[in-house]
């Protein structure tokens, strides 16, 4: 069976990357939200991180807020970039464990995520509730193609693709948010394998 990938119009759908001349902004933001916080952290500490001024930074990135949703796009964008070495050698099921363990552990890696998760649950909480659903609808008809083809190849067991996709986002949204105590390739495994084998 070959390795789907994903079908075309998929990074269309995702927000668009941050253009080359953003890159030195987006990494003083970085840096600022690690150490600030998305609460604390303010167009004045991105300028004098860059030492520039801020008016330079709010013609550039528009707010805080938006300079973290372009941050969250280029992440996901260069997450996409390394599909194709994920999916090298990986067969069905293990073409959606594969990415989707790599993803948890990028996220819990990235240190703006962790500061919010530690220090801002009201944050997160109202995020969850103003943006989740929509999101989760957006990343269900995103994967759901992918998932078709899995299923027409043979690779996963037949079911509704876009509940699939649905179900898999829920558990990853819960995984991002709170780390499981154990090894998480045992645990997605164990999870996924019972529901998605042939």
């Amino acid at each position: 069976m070959s390795v789907p990938t994903p079908p075309p119009g998929f990074v269309e759908r995702l927000p668009p990357p941050p253009g080359e001349q953003l890159r030195p902004f987006l990494e003083a933001t970085a840096i600022c939200l690690a150490r600030h916080g998305l609460s604390r952290c303010s167009m004045s500490d991105i300028a004098r991180e860059m030492g520039v001024s801020r008016s330079t930074v709010y013609r550039q990135l528009g707010s805080v807020e938006s300079a973290a949703w372009m941050l969250l796009s280029r992440d996901l964008h260069a997450f996409y970039d390394t599909l194709p070495d994920l999916f090298a050698g990986a067969h069905g099921p293990e073409v959606i464990i594969r990415p989707l363990s790599a993803l948890l552990r990028q996220a819990w890696a990235n240190p703006v995520l962790a500061k919010v998760l530690r220090d801002e649950p009201d944050f997160v909480g109202r995020a969850l509730i103003s943006h989740v659903g929509p999101m989760l609808e957006q990343g269900a008809h995103m994967m759901a193609p992918l998932y078709q083809d899995l299923m027409d190849g043979g690779g996963i067991r037949r079911q509704d693709p876009v509940a699939l996709a649905h179900w898999i986002l829920r558990v990853f949204m819960m995984l991002t948010i709170a780390p499981p105590p154990t090894d998480v390739d045992r645990l997605l495994d164990e999870m996924l394998l019972p529901v998605l084998a042939p």
